[in-house]
Order: structure tokens, then sequence, then C-alpha cells
């Protein structure tokens, strides 16, 4: 799997980021879930996974804010450019990390609890292997991205099922000169299963 990212995330995005986890960790009050997924539909054809860690907080009896990290492998689709000399290698895994600011509405307030959710946040994608002949191997650069999080789904006390749409732009493939040797596809739909490890609700 290629895991590098050559664009980290900067400046105010770093500060806001740290502020946002600071305060999420930092409040008697915060819960903690964790959620392994399948990814249903990817622009990748290779197994894709996701797994992704929230701490969040309840504001009202319906309505909660969270910051979601999470990973998705084999999100991703890579096309080259017609009529280049370059070739995008498509079987090595690829990753997207993702940092969202949450917020979900619950729809009725009992034990079994569907709701809907949506975010803004900051997508870091990973490098590709670009190759130009046999044994030239240079590293394709993308810029990282601002994306959209819908979701929905089924809460159960500590437990939940969630659909997840991640709404990611199209993005170009650069190599160190600046040339565009290709586009990736980022856009990826999750089933995730959710569980509470801190915070949890009682059984009784």
């Amino acid at each position: 799997m290629n895991t590098t990212f050559l664009k980290p995330v900067q400046g105010r995005k770093w500060i806001l980021l740290l502020f946002l986890s600071v305060w999420f960790l930092g409040n008697s009050q915060t819960k903690l879930r964790v959620e392994p997924g399948l990814l249903i539909k990817t622009q990748s054809e290779n197994l894709g996974l996701s797994f992704n860690v929230e701490p969040h907080l309840e504001v009202s009896t319906r309505s909660v804010i969270g910051l979601r990290f999470g990973i998705a492998v084999n999100s991703q689709e890579f096309e080259t450019i017609s009529g280049t000399r370059f070739f995008i290698d498509e079987e090595n895994d690829n990753a997207v990390i993702s940092f969202v600011p949450t917020f979900d509405y619950y729809l009725n307030y009992a034990p079994t609890r569907p709701y809907l959710g949506v975010g803004v946040g900051y997508y870091l994608l990973s490098t590709v292997d670009v190759s130009q002949g046999i044994e030239t191997i240079l590293d394709g650069s993308i810029k990282n991205q601002l994306g959209l999080l819908l979701r929905g789904g089924v809460e159960l006390r500590n437990t939940r099922i969630s659909l997840e749409y991640n709404l990611i732009p199209t993005a170009d493939i650069q190599i160190n000169n600046g040339e565009v040797v290709g586009t990736v596809k980022n856009t990826y739909l999750g089933l995730s299963f959710g569980f509470t490890i801190i915070g949890r609700k009682s059984s009784i």
C-alpha cells in the first residue's frame, strides 16, 4: 500500500483540528465510538475497507456533534490522461485519511434511534506510483481536498449501523515537474458498524 501523503494538513487547518481534538477529548461528557466498515461502492476494483474513530458530544436530546477521524482503503480510481507516456499503478492499495466535524440529528428519543448526519471536512489523499517505461518510478502527488459527508442509520444504545457517503472532488495527479499525468476519483460509499467504548449507556 502506498500511504505517503505528500501534502500534509498545514497552517490554520492544523490549528483548527488540534483545537477541536483537545476540546472534545478534554470534555468530561465526551463519548468515544469506533467504527469498522466495508466500502460498498468505490472507484477501485480492490477490496475496500474503512475504520473510523469519533469522539462525540450530545448538545441536546436529539442533537450530537462529533469529530470523525477516518481511513478508507481502496476507495479511489486512477485514470491516465489519454496520450501521455506515463503509466499509473492501479493495482497497489490506496488510502484516504479524513478529519470531519460532524452533526447528527436523531428522529426520536427511544432505545432504537434512527438518525441523519452531515459533515464537512478535510481528506488527505495518498501518493501513487507513476512509471515511465520499466525502470523509472515517480511519485504522483495528489492535492488534499475538502469533502462532504452524508450519513444515516440506526443506533441501539451502544451500537449503530450506518451508511456513509463521502463526496470528494476528483483531483489531478502531478509528477515532480508539475506535469499532470492523470486524475483520481475519490468519492465512496461505506457501511459501518459503530461501538461506543467510552461513555457507554446503561443497559438498564
